[in-house]
């Protein structure tokens, strides 16, 4: 468990815990707890968060091929509505090898990178 502050009040709650993975040749919407492993072969993809969300939601994102770096393979991180890293604007990953987590914060923020 961690220590926790809504910028009033102080409590524990579960860490950020393990994820659920998956293999996703298309794109697909997670949900909170998934670990999205991405196959970058053929084409880009687009992996979108979850359109609802609550303090400490979290979703890994990967490129499991290792070929988003290559024209045309990006992976798309659509934000369904919810800021990533405060801005009002989808992420792309454009590394290969690229494995990246994100937790759901506030409305001001969004999802904010925890691992990348």
């Amino acid at each position: 468990q961690v220590l926790t502050s809504d910028g009033t009040d102080v409590a524990w709650a579960d860490s950020v815990g393990g994820a659920a993975w998956v293999l996703k040749t298309g794109g697909y919407t997670a949900v909170a707890g998934d670990g999205v492993m991405v196959d970058t072969d053929s084409s880009a993809i687009t992996i979108t968060l979850p359109a609802s969300a609550a303090l400490g939601d979290f979703v890994r994102i990967m490129d499991a091929t290792g070929n988003c770096a290559t024209s045309g393979r990006n992976i798309t991180v659509g934000r369904a509505g919810h800021k990533i890293q405060g801005a009002a604007a989808d992420l792309t990953i454009a590394t290969n090898r690229a494995s990246i987590g994100l937790v759901y914060a506030n409305a001001t923020q969004g999802w904010v990178l925890i691992e990348n």
